[in-house]
């Protein structure tokens, strides 16, 4: 049964780029924060669900979850900063459990499998999503932090979030449009930790899925 493909990240991937590629479409709409809710719940679902094959850890990632669903509850109910901070705090926790759980997933010994490299995309854009939340809370707690040539209303936070989403992924691939650029020392120290890691993770990971892929595709051949 363990050598058979597995599509649960595919689950997941499939998830997170609907929440990625929705929100422009649906957040204007009346309903469109419940939408966007929804499809991230879906996201922490198919997360969980990608993990269940070890128990403690499945568990880890419902609590979490959970937690993190509660704090987005907040959110809504009472826009404000400490929620905010709250919600974000609760969603990077879960994000960074899914982004080390799945790496280890990916970078195990074993056949390189279709899963193996969806999962692989998943900690990618996981990744580019967890720092726009780093973001988030850099901009609430410092608001000239980063400097935008579109200004974003104060208490608009889904439009803030998602303009963050933006620099965070053009940061983690480094290629830095120059329409949203770090003004802070410390936004400027993020951006370059963001893109090093962004960079660093290809790298190794190419090297890793290569390695396994020669050393198994060796063994079969003995």
């Amino acid at each position: 049964m363990a050598s058979q493909p597995r599509w649960r990240h595919l689950t997941l991937l499939v998830l997170i780029l609907l929440l990625f590629t929705a929100a422009p479409f649906v957040v204007a709409h009346q309903h469109g924060i419940i939408v966007m809710n929804v499809i991230s719940t879906g996201v922490l679902v198919a997360g969980s669900y990608a993990l269940s094959e070890r128990r403690h850890v499945f568990i880890v990632a419902i609590v979490l979850s959970a937690l993190s669903v509660i704090g987005t509850s907040l959110l809504v109910a009472f826009p404000e900063t400490w929620a905010l901070l709250v919600s974000h705090v609760l969603i990077l926790l879960v994000l960074g459990f899914f982004c080390v759980t799945i790496l280890s997933y990916v970078l195990r010994r074993g056949r390189v499998s279709f899963d193996k490299i969806f999962a692989a995309i998943c900690v990618y854009m996981l990744m580019g999503y967890g720092w726009s939340f780093v973001y988030s809370i850099l901009v609430e707690l410092e608001p000239n932090a980063l400097a935008a040539t579109s200004e974003i209303g104060l208490h608009d936070f889904v439009g803030r979030l998602l303009q963050l989403r933006y620099f965070s992924f053009t940061t983690l691939t480094t290629v830095g449009y120059g329409d949203i650029v770090p003004h802070s020392a410390l936004a400027r120290t993020l951006t370059v930790l963001e893109a090093v890691m962004g960079q660093f993770y290809l790298v190794v990971l190419v090297g890793r899925l290569v390695g396994l892929h020669i050393v198994h595709e060796t063994a079969a051949s003995r």
